[in-house]
């Protein structure tokens, strides 16, 4: 029988059906199986010791306690370097915000805006309220705009009050 391609051989297709009820024929095998032989053979009994991973257990949870408290110390220390730089940078945004509102509400009073100068100064007042200079510009303001009206003489009230 010749090979006739695909993987195919022509026996297997050239097959015909079976009768129903026939009997087969066998079937090839291809080798036997092979008898399988134990052998039993005594062998010593290796102790092994009981508190082996015991042991293990404990030296790997010291070790993972060790890792963390380092750990833990340098990232303690880590953000509290990074919140200092933090709080430092917004220090100098607020200083900055500050001088030149001060600058800008000056340069409106003297270009006789008075309104503007107010929010200036009330919006430096917000970044750093204790400062003397500017409660002082403040309150000059603030005497000024109540004279004009009247609704400016509650704020005026109240920063003379906070200032004594």
């Amino acid at each position: 029988m010749g090979y006739m391609g695909f993987g195919m051989q022509s026996w297997v297709y050239k097959k015909r059906p079976r009768k129903p009820f026939s009997k087969r024929g066998r079937i090839p095998s291809f080798s036997p199986f092979q008898e399988y032989s134990r052998t039993f053979k005594i062998k010593s009994h290796t102790k092994e010791s009981k508190y082996k991973y015991t042991l293990w257990g404990i030296i790997f949870f010291i070790s993972l306690i060790f890792l963390v408290t380092n750990y833990t110390k340098k990232f303690t220390l880590y953000t509290n370097e990074k919140s200092i730089v933090r709080i430092k940078a917004a220090e100098k945004i607020d200083n900055r915000a500050f001088v030149f509102l001060i600058k800008s509400g000056k340069k409106r009073l003297i270009s006789n805006n008075i309104i503007g100068a107010y929010s200036e100064f009330n919006l430096a007042y917000q970044i750093k309220p204790n400062n003397e200079e500017l409660n002082q510009l403040l309150i000059e303001t603030l005497s000024i705009l109540c004279d004009k009206n009247t609704d400016y003489c509650d704020d005026l009230n109240y920063h003379l009050d906070s200032r004594f």
